[in-house]
């Protein structure tokens, strides 16, 4: 090859990152994305340091919690991490509320929103599987519910609940927490993070403008919202640390599950077991349906207001249930022995 040939060819530069986006990139309902990206690059990090003085086994869990929490800022630690996974879970959900208010799921963003829902459970099952991971009374407690909920599943019901219980139950939630659900975080996060640079990112309603802004000033203004959000988060770890309920003790309920679950809690105490397995799926399924209803373009169709307004409802809904719930006193769901 000559060196003319060779000095036609094209290098990579940073630089080459710094494309244009529209200037809305910079407001903080647009930047929220990549404040979540952030946290979950911060929880790796605190559970990388965490998993090292973990124990998983039934009879240890708690008590190399509990040493951990007695070590040189490892209380502060595990009350960062806790603090951080609720964070996250409610910037995911923020972050979807802004998708279905501005209507930036349809289009050729369908798929993309379907990835995001995905997304959305995946952090949700982080936020479980860290709680179990305590098991202490309400890690506990949980563990029971997913176990005798899954025994109510046709077929494969049984099967799966033995599978769970055991003396490799923690050892086996801890394998969920740390290498399944990090795989299928990266597994459709990078795409998720592909399809928005491919599709770009969605306008702003009712904004006619065309000025734009660059893909490094939308990540300074990532960076600024992460150190203002994930700061007030490391002070409240340091406020207000992460609770260790005593236990685990058999046959009694005497927790209620984090704020994010309360509106299964109360749903369980009209229905049952069944409400554990169907309110989920329906909200799944729901989610998912959202583009291929929506297909106007219009901001203004009335297939638009049904979905705002009905997000709305919904979501005024649980939100009096986490409400209610959370100054209720605790009840017995699963049939004791």
């Amino acid at each position: 090859m000559s060196s003319g040939s060779l000095s036609e060819e094209k290098s990579w530069k940073l630089s080459d990152l710094n494309y244009s986006v529209p200037e809305h990139a910079g407001r903080f309902g647009y930047t929220i994305g990549g404040i979540v990206v952030v946290g979950f690059a911060l929880l790796i990090l605190t559970g990388i340091i965490m998993v090292f003085f973990y124990v998983p086994s039934v009879d240890d869990a708690r008590s190399s919690v509990l040493k951990l929490s007695s070590a040189p800022l490892g209380l502060w630690v595990r009350s960062f991490h806790r603090w951080t996974a609720e964070a996250v879970t409610f910037l995911v959900i923020l972050h979807l509320s802004r998708v279905i208010f501005t209507g930036s799921y349809r289009g050729s963003r369908k798929l993309n929103w379907i990835f995001g829902v995905v997304l959305l459970f995946v952090t949700v099952g982080f936020f479980f599987t860290g709680t179990v991971l305590k098991w202490d009374q309400e890690g506990f407690e949980a563990y029971e519910h997913v176990v005798e909920t899954t025994k109510v599943i046709p077929v494969i019901g049984a099967l799966t609940a033995s599978f769970l219980e055991g003396i490799l139950a923690v050892m086996r939630i801890l394998a969920t927490h740390v290498l399944v659900l990090p795989v299928l975080l990266g597994v459709l996060l990078l795409p998720h993070l592909a399809l928005m640079k491919l599709n770009g990112l969605s306008p702003l309603p009712g904004s006619s403008s065309s000025r734009t802004s660059t893909f490094f000033a939308h990540m300074k203004k990532v960076l600024w919202f992460s150190m203002i959000i994930y700061g007030a988060v490391a002070f409240l770890a340091a406020q207000f640390p992460s609770v260790l309920f005593p236990g685990p003790y058999t046959g009694v309920e005497l927790t209620k599950p984090p704020w994010l679950f309360l509106v299964l809690y109360a749903l369980e105490d009209w229905i049952g077991l069944y409400a554990l397995l169907t309110a989920p799926l329906i909200m799944l399924v729901g989610l998912l349906v959202i583009p291929y209803v929506d297909r106007s373009q219009s901001m203004n169709s009335t297939t638009r207001k049904v979905i705002v307004w009905g997000y709305i409802s919904v979501a005024a809904v649980m939100m009096f249930l986490i409400i209610y719930v959370g100054f209720s006193p605790p009840v017995t769901h699963l049939s004791m022995g």
